[in-house]
């Protein structure tokens, strides 16, 4: 089956209006840290302006509806500013984000309120506002439901007490607009049926931040975030009170790819095999040596069949939230153990050199230093063990009905 796209004259006319808009706004060089942990204020802050300069012209959440500050575009245009943008951002020109963050977006549009959403959504999808998704606690990972966080009802406000970790992706000094904050609001009630889940000004008292010192995180500085009675306004409750595992369910579909990806042909994998056509040891390229022939032919392989997946899930999702089911759970199972292998797979190509983060001596600008730290980390959104278990359910096989220990 062919996924790809194909374009009208018309829609190539549409391609050469935002590749004018990209060359206008982008950056001159490649200034984009290869590791977003080393991303500075500075070009944190200018990532936000071109944000803005996005959604202004409705291509930060082309998909969405006008009337909540999205751009109303068929999914064909949809495609063609995700693969200019995607291009523009392997090229490390583009320091922000260049398409609106669904998962911030998807427990809102698929359980919020008509009145929430259009307080909610516009300044979102316009790129006006930055927030962080506060799932993960030091005793609740991929078992969302062992969270402790509780917020309590007092009038018109809850009392928000807890403590998340593994947050956030912003440089030092700067902070969210809002948290999405799901926590324990009837602590009698049975698990999976006693959260709610809220969008929380990032603001209050009693909220703190604090950086954490990793070796790796995926997309930036993380943080801890602690709630001490914090007091959250009550129409930030987002759907029903007790029902946001279904909230966190319609986020977590989108965080395991079921809105599919668009990645760029000019990637990693790629350039990795350019490179090996290019240098030499012992005498000849490195891509002549058989080993390395074997090892390259089977990368390649594994990072098209990620693109296609990726590619498929778009075009099924045409830019709506996705129903929790397999095929979004199996593209991330795919990318979990694809990281690791192209871990291996870079030290068996390139040896000492791809450990080596030094100016003159690092492998494309650094990537491949960055890409070896990365392959561990492959639990956000539920380890590998536990995509296999969501994608055996989505297909109905084993026990049936909703998960219940499980980031779903």
């Amino acid at each position: 089956m062919d996924f790809e796209f194909h374009f009208t004259k018309e829609l190539e006319q549409f391609r050469k209006e935002v590749c004018a808009f990209i060359e206008e706004n982008a950056l001159k060089r490649p200034l984009v840290p290869v590791d977003n942990m080393k991303m500075t204020v500075e070009l944190h802050q200018k990532g936000r302006e071109l944000e803005r300069r996005l959604g202004a012209k409705g291509w930060y959440a082309p998909a969405y509806p006008k009337e909540y500050g999205g751009g109303g575009l068929d999914v064909e245009r949809c495609v063609i500013l995700a693969q200019e943008f995607a291009t523009i951002r392997e090229e490390r020109r583009w320091p922000g984000a260049t398409e609106v963050s669904a998962i911030h977006t998807g427990g809102l549009t698929a359980h919020g309120t008509e009145q929430q959403k259009r307080r909610f959504l516009p300044p979102l999808l316009r790129g006006e506002v930055e927030g962080w998704q506060c799932f993960t606690e030091p005793e609740a990972g991929t078992d969302e439901a062992a969270m402790k966080s509780t917020a309590v009802r007092d009038g018109n406000v809850y009392i928000v007490n807890g403590h998340k970790i593994y947050v956030g992706s912003t440089p030092v000094g700067v902070r969210p607009d809002y948290l999405y904050w799901p926590a324990v609001t009837d602590p009698n009630a049975p698990r999976h049926e006693n959260i709610s889940a809220f969008f929380m000004p990032a603001n209050l008292p009693g909220i703190n931040y604090r950086p954490l010192d990793l070796v790796s995180s995926g997309s930036g500085l993380k943080w801890e975030v602690i709630c001490e009675n914090a007091r959250c306004p009550a129409d930030c409750l987002i759907g029903e009170e007790n029902k946001g595992w279904l909230v966190t369910q319609a986020t977590l579909a989108l965080e395991h790819g079921g809105g599919g990806a668009l990645v760029p042909r000019n990637t990693l994998a790629l350039k990795i095999i350019d490179y090996c056509k290019k240098t030499r040891r012992n005498g000849q390229p490195i891509s002549k040596d058989p080993r390395i022939q074997d090892i390259l032919v089977q990368f390649y392989i594994e990072y098209q069949v990620g693109r296609l997946w990726g590619l498929r899930n778009f075009a099924m999702s045409k830019g709506q939230i996705p129903r929790v089911g397999y095929t979004g759970t199996q593209t991330s199972l795919h990318d979990k153990l694809f990281a690791p292998y192209l871990g291996k797979a870079l030290m068996d190509i390139l040896g000492p050199y791809s450990l080596i983060d030094d100016a003159d001596l690092r492998v494309l600008a650094g990537r491949v230093e960055y890409a070896i730290r990365q392959a561990d980390v492959t639990h956000p959104g539920g380890t590998p063990e536990v995509q296999k278990i969501m994608m055996a359910r989505g297909l109905r096989l084993g026990r049936v009905g909703p998960a219940r220990a499980t980031k779903e």
